[in-house]
């Protein structure tokens, strides 16, 4: 029997799909993608309407592929609305996010009644080996609650992982690298206390080079800035989720601090470290943004200099607070004001590729792609070397000009 796993969405989802391969494997024959195959487990995500679209479109391409396939679907869609799923051709079972972590159980047992949401963390089998930059799941659930966002409730609350089977796993992996990831990093805790600075630092000491997932400003403290400066394996990005530099729009979003209070974070990081990537999400015409409030943003990027800009328009989640906002912002007025800052990002994206010109540092070879070896320096820029290098090989490399996406880099 094949089976094929398909993920939509984040690094946790892609985690947790890893994990299923994992299971499954010791009895079947699994393979990820849009390939012919008896059972497809669609893992899906409800990030955005779009995304939850998506995830219905998918079930058509499967049964296209084989029409008599039996299709089991997981994750966050179907988590938020599980009748949008329900009769649907070979829909076979619905588990939304409770049931992945055991999904073998749900091969040939039919489910069409959504589990319930685990209060514990739930543990997965660690993924073998199936990239170079493994992701590493510590945390579940958020109690965040931001106006924008649905997956406090796709989710369930906050949950850490225990400590003890993060670091064996690592240890145990042959990756060369580690992204530690959650649906809320920044909320990972030990007891029911904040532990992310204990975490890195059992994580530092394993000797392999890692590298964290996106995080909040409020718990860069100078403690964790230190500890992650004592270990040369820890690659120096940062992902700070910020979404408006605007502070009346980071109220209506529920957001948890001031751009003051973020900027000054910014300010500690660079202090720590010199060469270092910041990278951001940024949310565009949000329900309620004015003119000034996104002048007020505009200026505040240009201060902040962010290395990365994800931007995207704000798309109205069903289910979320920010639903009932009134004062939506025109689609013109938001590809005006998108443009705007994806200029803002291409040119402070080119100014870090010019200020590394000529420096060196150390990449993870990831892939061969078009005659390049190709992977991320330390600090995030995608390099590409135009020379035979073995995938996992650890490198110096000295980056001499921006080229596509990245760089080009020659061997030290």
């Amino acid at each position: 029997m094949k089976i094929s796993i398909i993920t939509l969405g984040c690094k946790v989802n892609e985690y947790e799909s890893q994990s299923m391969i994992t299971q499954l494997s010791k009895d079947y024959e699994v393979v990820e993608g849009y390939v012919y195959a008896d059972i497809y487990i669609v893992n899906t995500c409800a990030v955005t309407n779009t995304a939850e679209q998506k995830s219905r479109q998918v079930i058509a391409k499967c049964n296209k592929l084989n029409p008599n396939c039996k299709i089991i679907l997981c994750g966050c869609a179907v988590q938020n609305n599980p009748s949008q799923f329900l009769g649907h051709q070979n829909v076979y079972s619905i588990l939304g996010n409770n049931g992945k972590n055991k999904i073998i159980e749900y091969i040939n047992k039919q489910n069409l009644k959504l589990n319930k949401i685990s209060d514990n963390y739930d543990y997965f089998a660690p993924p073998t080996k199936t990239r170079e930059r493994q992701y590493i799941k510590v945390q579940d659930g958020c109690n965040y609650f931001c106006s924008y966002c649905i997956i406090p409730y796709t989710r369930g609350r906050s949950r850490s992982r225990n400590l003890d089977e993060i670091i064996n796993e690592i240890n145990n992996s042959n990756s060369s690298e580690f992204v530690l990831t959650g649906i809320n990093l920044s909320d990972y805790k030990i007891d029911g206390k904040p532990a992310l600075t204990k975490l890195v630092d059992e994580v530092g000491k394993t000797g392999k080079r890692f590298r964290l997932g996106s995080l909040e400003c409020n718990v860069i403290t100078d403690e964790l800035l230190m500890t992650l400066k004592k270990y040369k394996n820890f690659c120096p990005h940062f992902h700070l989720s910020l979404q408006s530099a605007c502070d009346e729009t980071l109220k209506r979003m529920n957001r948890r601090y001031t751009i003051s209070k973020f900027m000054k974070v910014v300010k500690n990081i660079r202090k720590y470290f010199k060469n270092v990537c910041l990278a951001t999400d940024i949310i565009v015409g949000f329900k309620g943004e004015t003119n000034e409030e996104f002048n007020t943003t505009l200026r505040n990027l240009k201060k902040i200099k962010f290395n990365y800009m994800h931007i995207f328009p704000y798309s109205e989640k069903k289910g979320t607070i920010a639903e009932k906002f009134k004062m939506s912002v025109d689609s013109k007025t938001k590809k005006e004001r998108l443009k705007k800052l994806l200029d803002l990002a291409e040119k402070y994206t080119l100014n870090f590729y010019k200020k590394n010109k000529f420096k060196t540092h150390n990449m993870l070879v990831e892939e061969i792609k078009n005659g390049y070896s190709c992977g991320y320096t330390d600090n995030y820029i995608y390099t590409y070397i135009p020379q035979d290098v073995k995938v996992g090989s650890l490198v110096k490399v000295k980056l001499i000009k921006p080229y596509l996406d990245g760089m080009i880099g020659i061997i030290k």
